[in-house]
């Protein structure tokens, strides 16, 4: 058939066994990040959602155990930026969620 879907970039074709990599997802970052991109679709906030995910990294296994939303707004550029100094009160905050060894922190981006 000549019919062919486009790829997804924002999926990967890459299989796990390929990179060594395994990534372990607990269910309550799932929960935290489904819930505020509801509020916000609710109160008819507009841009971009931006949080943390906070887990570890041992060798090629890492776990997103926690998340949290970014405080950001847009610069000169029309790009978001976070607020430094909220976020790194906010990861402060969050340490004790974080046992050894090192913390593992991703900030994806969700545009509307």
């Amino acid at each position: 058939m000549a019919d062919q879907q486009a790829a997804n970039e924002l999926l990967s074709t890459q299989k796990a066994s390929d990179s060594g990599l395994q990534v372990v997802l607990h269910p309550l970052p799932i929960l935290e990040i489904s819930d505020f991109i509801v509020r916000g679709y609710q109160r008819g906030l507009k841009g971009a959602v931006v949080g943390a995910l906070l887990g570890q990294q041992n060798g090629r296994e890492i776990t997103v155990e926690h998340s949290f939303s970014c405080k950001s707004a847009k610069n000169a550029d029309g790009l978001y930026e976070l607020d430094n100094d909220w976020f790194r009160q906010r990861l402060e905050q969050s340490a004790f969620h974080l046992p050894p060894p090192a913390p593992f922190i991703l900030i994806p981006e969700h545009h509307r």
